[in-house]
């Protein structure tokens, strides 16, 4: 397989993935608002959970059989997929619609992966679960309450988690190796011939998680900020690095970048640099100032159609009071 080539393929999938999934994670953030949990607002507390949980499930991952494995992404893409479905669909639809999309990529991943076409379809469904599912999860977090600040302090985290478990303990090479040809692989990603390349879901989180935050915080400089970076760091960079960092390549196995080391800092910058100019917009802030201009977003309640109006009423001043 030849290098430059495949790198360019890389840079391609990555471009797409990293910057497509920011940009429908802001559509969903500006017009569609979910039902928030009766929990409060997100703190540095909750942040200290979230990061314990997400760095601690590789470890899970590598030593849980494979039927195992496949029940906890069922159950993980299911909650994930209602979280971003619930404000369009009934809940038959809903769900009959998750059970078909995690089926059929269940049903093609045991008896297509044989075939070019197979490994295509195959990435189309995984692209479709995990873009709604990362739309959905960054959304509820931030629309939670989640700050840009706890998620750049995040990100930088992440780029020493990243470089340590790739350079110094191979632990993300044996979760790439682990995840390959296996259901729903929690990855966006696509084969062409003997290219493939794909960028996993922790990755797509952050990014989805700071661009949203930002666009909240910050508004249309925080979103421009944020594709910059997302584009460059966390794309264009990690992708290309292979070409010059031969510590990422695994001659004739693949290729695995630690894509937060180069992310996360430049992140945590960016959020230093917005922050200086302007403070930081509360989530109640972002909703009195959407409801100053009109702007009615798309509400679960919507279901409900004889208390609209007033459900919607109700739950703006009551995120108010409480953010």
């Amino acid at each position: 397989m030849d290098m430059l080539t495949g790198t360019i393929f890389q840079t391609a999938v990555n471009l797409i993935s990293a910057s497509g999934s920011a940009i429908l994670a802001v559509i969903y953030f500006r017009y569609v608002r979910l039902d928030r949990p009766p929990v409060g607002v997100f703190n540095s507390r909750d942040i200290l959970m979230i990061l314990c949980f997400l760095t601690s499930l590789p470890f899970l991952y590598l030593i849980v059989p494979s039927y195992v494995l496949t029940g906890f992404l069922i159950l993980t893409f299911s909650s994930a997929l209602y979280i971003v479905l619930r404000p369009f669909l009934r809940p038959r639809y809903l769900w009959l619609l998750v059970i078909f999309l995690l089926a059929v990529n269940i049903m093609v991943t045991e008896t297509l992966l044989g075939t070019r076409s197979g490994w295509q379809l195959y990435w189309v469904l995984t692209d479709i679960i995990v873009l709604g599912a990362i739309v959905g999860v960054s959304n509820l977090y931030v629309q939670g309450g989640m700050r840009l600040r706890h998620v750049a302090w995040f990100a930088l985290f992440l780029a020493f988690y990243d470089a340590f478990f790739s350079l110094v303990v191979p632990i993300s090479l044996q979760l790439a190796d682990r995840f390959e040809g296996q259901p729903l692989d929690p990855s966006i990603g696509f084969t062409i011939g003997p290219y493939s390349a794909n960028l996993g879901i922790g990755d797509l989180l952050v990014f989805t998680l700071f661009i949203v935050a930002a666009y909240k915080g910050f508004g249309r400089r925080g979103v421009i900020s944020s594709l910059v970076i997302i584009a460059i760091f966390g794309a264009l960079i990690p992708s290309l690095s292979p070409l010059v960092v031969a510590a990422f390549v695994r001659t004739n196995i693949g290729i695995v970048i630690p894509v937060q080391t180069f992310f996360g800092p430049v992140a945590f910058v960016t959020y230093f640099l917005l922050s200086r100019r302007s403070k930081e917009r509360s989530m109640a802030q972002w909703l009195s100032i959407q409801a100053a201009e009109g702007h009615e977003p798309i509400r679960v309640t919507r279901q409900r159609p004889a208390t609209t109006a007033l459900a919607a009423n109700a739950q703006t001043a009551t995120e108010v009071r409480t953010n």
